[in-house]
């Protein structure tokens, strides 16, 4: 059965969740541990903050599934370059500005990472990423490589569920025996289970449940728990302790939250609010990282300094109410203004070199 709504308006609401819980984990939780602010600002609740993460590819595996609907390989990954790619090189060039803004940053070592990073790649070239959360836009990319690739050999549609069962026994082998880097890499198995439970969420949605469904279903949860107990694994060494039951139980809850998301026919007068709120989660949570680290240091190394106001009255709650307002304010003049010119440009871009049929298609 297919479905033509290339929308399921919940889940834009979910993505915005999950980029707060992300935002929440680094300004007030990770930052306190690992010193960049004072450890008595760590709020030890926001730990789970980072199972936002989880829940973006839990998301992504049901919308890419559907956004994959009807479209060729070709108007697969041209949906998806217009989707990420502008935004990821404006938002880049905004942590650049801001970056080199700071004392002590060497803006030519900042620039050289920015170019290498623009590939999506850059531990390719033995280099690390310009940002601390580009590592999961890595991921996301190469999810859409793998299913271009399986669009183009007509993989995608007709043998799903094969696919998803091989990708699944590989990436078991791979996290438990094997652990091979390589293979990890091309074929993100250690994220496999997340996206696999997405696109059986969206079978569900779209066809009869099957017995393969729910086994598929419940051996990749034990993928993406086991990757949620490793983060665990890394909290644990800040001493901060969580039960291993409430981090399953989150897991369960996240998979459910995504079903509950998916199955919400229509929000009605609240989804153009929600709709704006979900678009604007991308350049979010590619800006909120670095904002939040600069909102703290150019206080702590030049305005406290030089401002004795600044000294006395901007502690680290007023920055990080300042981090918020920024990336909140950036996010919406490139959502509500430039975002659309670029999209109304590509398109026409695209039809005018062959690649597409009509600027007023839906890419």
């Amino acid at each position: 059965m297919k479905n033509t709504k290339h929308r399921i308006e919940a889940l834009d609401g979910l993505r915005f969740i999950a980029f707060l819980m992300v935002m929440f984990y680094h300004y007030l939780f990770i930052a306190p541990l690992q010193g960049s602010i004072p450890r008595a600002y760590a709020v030890e609740a926001f730990s789970f903050g980072e199972y936002g993460v989880d829940l973006f590819f839990l998301i992504s595996g049901f919308v890419i599934t559907l956004s994959s609907e009807n479209r060729t390989a070709r108007g697969f990954l041209i949906a998806r370059f217009n989707r990420i790619v502008p935004l990821f090189i404006a938002c880049a060039l905004i942590v650049f500005l801001f970056s080199v803004s700071l004392p002590m940053i060497d803006a030519k070592e900042r620039i050289g990472s920015l170019l290498y990073s623009l590939s999506f790649f850059p531990k390719i070239f033995g280099k690390e990423y310009f940002s601390a959360v580009y590592w999961t836009i890595t991921i996301e990319v190469t999810f859409y490589i793998l299913v271009a690739l399986l669009m183009s050999l007509n993989l995608w549609d007709k043998k799903r569920l094969l696919v998803c069962a091989i990708w699944l026994i590989i990436s078991y082998l791979n996290s438990f025996i094997f652990k091979n880097a390589l293979l990890s890499t091309l074929l993100i198995t250690q994220y496999a289970g997340h996206f696999i439970l997405g696109i059986m969420l969206f079978e569900l949605r779209t066809s009869s449940i099957k017995p393969i469904h729910m086994l598929i279903m419940l051996l990749s949860s034990v993928l993406v728990y086991n990757n949620m107990v490793k983060h665990q694994l890394w909290i644990d060494s800040f001493n901060v302790h969580f039960d291993h039951a409430s981090i399953l139980f989150t897991c369960f809850f996240l998979i459910v939250l995504v079903w509950i998301g998916s199955n919400i026919s229509s929000l009605g007068v609240y989804y153009p609010l929600v709709r704006f709120l979900g678009a604007m989660t991308y350049p979010l949570y590619l800006i909120h990282a670095d904002l939040g680290f600069w909102s703290h240091a150019i206080f702590e190394r030049k305005w406290w300094g030089k401002y004795a106001f600044f000294k006395e009255y901007v502690g680290y709650y007023t920055m990080t109410i300042i981090a918020i307002l920024l990336v909140f304010l950036i996010a919406y003049v490139l959502i509500k203004y430039i975002d659309p010119i670029v999209q109304k440009s590509l398109k026409k871009f695209w039809v005018s070199v062959g690649l597409y049929k009509s600027a007023n298609a839906k890419l």
